[in-house]
Formats: C-alpha cells, structure tokens, sequence
C-alpha cells in the first residue's frame, strides 16, 4: 500500500503520525534512500520516524486511521474481552508488549479491558496494579483514544467521556 504527503496514518508503536515527507535521505555513509517520514501526533516531544520505502516489513506496520464506522464498532464491543490475566509477570509483560506493538486495534481494546479490569478487582480489595502494568495501559490507551480522536474528529481528551456515553447507549 502506498502512502501521500500529508496522510495521517498509524504506524507501529508510534501511533497515529501524519506523513510529513516522502524523500531521499541518507545516513552516515549510506547512500540516499527514500523514506517515509513521519511525524506523531498526539506527543509532546519533536520526535520523527523514519521508514524505509522499500522496506516491505516496515512500510506492512502503517496504516490507514480507523474509519468513524469503524471506530464506533470497536467502542461498542469494547466488553467483549478476548485476552486472558497472566500470572507470571514477565510473561504477561512480553504477552501484552506484544499485543500492543502487533497493531491489531481489536486486540489492543481487549488488552485495555483485560488490565483495566484487573486494576478494578485489586482496588476491590485495596490493592493497586503494578508499575509495569500501569504503564502498557497507559500506552494502550493513549495508543487508542489518538486513533480514535482522529477518526471522529475529537479531541484527544475528549475520548474517554465520549467511550462512557457510547457505552451507555448500547447497555
């Protein structure tokens, strides 16, 4: 699939990045080579990726933003959790890692259900969910509500109030 200046897509870990150019760089004593280059949304810092052109494994992990239809499917099936707790925490850190840098956003809904969910049942009983827990919720969610920001024409922060009225139309 190919891309346009311009384009807001999602890309891998990055999340969702306009393409900012598409041109020859060259690195170090490489010849040129044309890049993508993309530009996040959605994070305070200056931060560029570059993505090889050529490089079909890399250019496989952009995509298009989710469609509003799309968006709105996801929200309303946000219960319909599909990824079990792990026990073992290293494990379960290489299990969610993997879900979240994988791009499925059906996968990552569930892996937000899963640790959210989890959270709630140890606050239940005056407990709190761990740091490295925390943190792959933290970028589930920041991962999702951008995408979804973008395919409803929101803002960012309006995403977790527009998911609790989404919810409570289809309840």
């Amino acid at each position: 699939m190919s891309f346009s200046k311009g384009e807001t897509v999602v890309y891998g870990g990055s999340g969702v990045c306009e393409i900012d150019d598409i041109k020859d760089v060259r690195f170090y004593h490489e010849r040129p080579q044309k890049y993508y280059i993309l530009k996040p949304l959605f994070v305070n810092q200056a931060q560029v990726v570059y993505v090889p052109y050529n490089n079909e494994k890399l250019t496989a992990k952009i995509k298009p933003v989710i469609t509003k239809k799309e968006a709105l499917e996801l929200i309303h099936n946000i219960d319909d959790n599909n990824v079990e707790w792990v026990e073992d925490r290293n494990a379960r850190k290489e299990l969610f890692n993997g879900l979240l840098s994988s791009g499925d956003r059906k996968d990552i809904i569930d892996l937000i259900s899963t640790i959210s969910a989890r959270r709630k049942q140890l606050e239940d009983e005056g407990k709190s969910l761990n740091q490295q827990d925390e943190k792959i919720l933290t970028d589930a969610q920041r991962r999702m509500d951008a995408e979804f920001a973008v395919a409803l024409g929101l803002d960012v922060h309006q995403i977790p109030e527009f998911i609790q009225e989404e919810k409570a139309k289809v309840s």
